[in-house]
């Protein structure tokens, strides 16, 4: 039943922008060992709006570039094609990511920093772990909590039901979203992934964000968001409601051999990067 309930869920999305189709095409394109980069800018230029916030992104202190970018060649050179699909990612989900999102007490624009925050923290996390999808990382972080945004606009009103279980300190936010949707907003997020037709390892990545030692297989994506997800909401970054009863699984750490130093020093840098990149849109 409640797989069900799920699906009609999901389902109604409709008044959600899809995932752009420009967006799509680069991600599948990057995928693609035989792609190039002429090929991706080809697409970039196809969409204006889209290549105009690529090249603004591209040239903000969030990207750390050296020198200006011009046009959106230089910048799939100068950025390379998976740094490219990381801004693409972040322009395509603007639009769902910057809205408020009430049912989580989360302004609009909240949701959208806390996301990019998370991205961020994810690739310095799979940097340091020696993970070579660690562009990877970054998309999966940018993504994990979309369904806050698709369950805030469905099931609002039972939102309250929510925070009392939650606030009785018994479960955390999700293990109360479980107890009365039968479902959460990781697998709320996971399914929407599922229906943009996203790599399996980020639909995952997204599922288990909040249980990553339930993840089947080995990846560390799950063990990677995680922990990047608890690095931000212990900056404040996108605290929300749900974020005052989150807990870091420790195991999660291990998992990934990482200490509790190696945990303070990419919240530092994660906080650093915020400071530094400014508005981004």
């Amino acid at each position: 039943m409640e797989t069900e309930r799920l699906d009609a869920l999901v389902r109604q999305v409709r008044d959600l922008p899809a995932l752009p189709d420009t967006v799509v095409r680069v991600i599948h394109l990057t995928d693609n060992p035989k792609a190039g980069i002429a090929d991706i800018a080809r697409v970039l230029i196809s969409d204006q709006a889209l290549a105009a916030r690529v090249l603004k992104l591209a040239n903000s202190a969030f990207y750390g570039s050296s020198r200006r970018v011009a046009t959106v060649s230089e910048a799939v050179v100068i950025l390379g094609m998976r740094t490219t699909r990381n801004l693409v990612m972040a322009t395509g989900c603007q639009e769902l990511l910057e809205a408020e999102v009430a049912g989580y007490g989360l302004p609009r624009g909240a949701l959208l920093r806390h996301s990019l925050a998370c991205a961020s923290a994810a690739q310095a996390l799979a940097k340091r772990t020696k993970y070579r999808g660690t562009e990877e990382a970054f998309v999966a972080g940018l993504l994990h909590d979309l369904g806050k945004v698709v369950m805030n606009l469905y099931l609002r009103d039972q939102f309250i039901q929510v925070l009392i279980q939650a606030a009785s300190g018994e479960m955390t936010y999700s293990e109360a979203e479980q107890a009365i949707f039968s479902f959460d907003h990781a697998e709320a997020g996971a399914c929407l992934l599922e229906r943009w037709n996203l790599p399996a390892s980020l639909v995952a990545a997204v599922r288990y964000h909040h249980t990553p030692l339930e993840a089947p297989g080995d990846s560390p994506l799950p063990c990677l968001v995680h922990v990047a997800d608890a690095i931000c909401l212990t900056l404040g970054i996108g605290l929300g409601l749900d974020g005052l009863a989150y807990t870091l699984q420790p195991e999660a750490l291990s998992r990934l051999q990482l200490t509790a130093d190696d945990f303070e020093e990419v919240a530092s840098q994660t906080c650093d990067m915020l400071s530094e990149a400014g508005p981004l849109f």
